[in-house]
């Protein structure tokens, strides 16, 4: 049997539409001993291509101990190194700085439990198309930047499906350079990555619906903000933990005054059902929020000394603490000026489950 490493290849990561592309060039293919020779790529940024690592990559960096360590994700030196079951290393000369260690998938990856442990995705293999591999998730609670150094939050659309995760992937090029808004985000403290994401296509909110007139969903300075904001949690629904959000930075600054406001009431923890979401809105040609990563839909709120509350069951429900909680705290974001946009039940029957806030664009 030959091993993966009786290869090399050449990893490079293009972004279009959004999503991540690997292309593998490769020779000695284990799979396709005739996949011809090796092609040199050539990147007219003028960075260093994968499989060229500068001997720094090569180093044992003390910020790979606290990522995944032993598991997907963590660097390795060799198969040994990634002690689990099928476990295997993507090396330094296949484009991985110091190692990735890595597993075969179909559609879904194991997770370990534990604060070092970030949770995994299954995404199509660069060099084997027709197979899934595993990839750490970006996770801002174990390093800076979610990922190991050397690596960036880039997005990928999973194996066989349509879902898309930000996941560690080896850096290309520099870094993009601090803005405005992103030192504003600095001073105030806040935990933040700047993920590799391009334009993407637009979609119909729903099937049926009329396409968006603009085509194309852009974020202006994207950014993966950590929880917590303020000692506020914010939690995707089916998480069980809070998690990271993918939100454009001006509507990162929302965050943190709605977290503060959120923390004068008690709150620790909001349960939304996402920010980024490249379509329109619903039954128009209009481009949702979603789409520019300025909006944030909110399904409930978990308060430290009071039972939980949800919109679709008490901002028109019988229960009038709780409802008069939640009337009171959508005026108190209304007062507080910090949305351009505030949907809830009685706006519309688009939202009897949640409140839509929104910063508009171009503000």
């Amino acid at each position: 049997m030959v091993s993966r490493r009786a290869w090399i290849a050449v990893v490079i990561v293009l972004v279009s539409g959004g999503v991540a592309t690997w292309i593998a060039i490769s020779d000695r293919h284990p799979e396709n001993p005739d996949a011809g020779n090796r092609v040199e790529p050539s990147l007219p940024d003028g960075g260093i291509p994968a499989g060229e690592n500068t001997e720094a990559d090569d180093r044992p960096d003390p910020a790979d101990l606290n990522f995944n360590p032993g598991w997907i994700g963590a660097a390795c030196t060799s198969d040994g190194d990634c002690d689990y079951d099928k476990g295997f290393c993507l090396m330094p000369e296949e484009g991985f700085p110091r190692g990735y260690c890595s597993a075969r998938c179909r559609k879904l990856c194991p997770d370990r439990k534990g604060d070092l442990y970030s949770t995994t995705f299954c995404v199509e293999d660069p060099t084997f198309g027709n197979k899934g591999i595993c990839l750490a998730q970006c996770n801002l609670h174990l390093t800076t930047s979610g990922c190991r150094p050397g690596y960036v939050c880039t997005s990928l659309q999973r194996f066989g499906g349509d879902v898309l995760r930000m996941v560690c992937l080896p850096q290309r090029g520099s870094p993009p350079p601090p803005t405005e808004c992103t030192r504003k985000l600095q001073a105030l403290g806040l935990a933040f990555a700047r993920p590799d994401l391009a334009d993407a296509p637009s979609r119909p909110a729903k099937p049926g619906d009329p396409p968006p007139d603009k085509e194309i969903c852009q974020i202006d300075t994207p950014v993966l903000l950590a929880s917590p904001v303020h000692g506020v949690d914010f939690r995707r629904k089916g998480k069980r933990h809070a998690d990271n959000l993918l939100v454009a930075c001006r509507f990162a600054l929302a965050i943190d005054k709605f977290a503060a406001l959120l923390n004068e009431l008690e709150v620790v923890e909001v349960t939304h059902v996402g920010t980024y979401v490249c379509r329109g809105v619903a039954g128009t040609h209009s481009l949702s929020g979603h789409g520019h990563a300025l909006a944030i839909d909110v399904i409930g709120f978990e308060r430290a000394r009071y039972a939980p509350v949800t919109i679709v069951d008490h901002y028109m429900g019988k229960d009038r603490q709780k409802r008069v909680f939640l009337r009171n705290l959508v005026k108190k974001i209304r007062e507080a000026k910090i949305f351009d946009v505030i949907l809830t039940p009685t706006s519309n029957r688009a939202h009897q489950d949640h409140l839509h806030l929104e910063t508009r664009p171009g503000k």
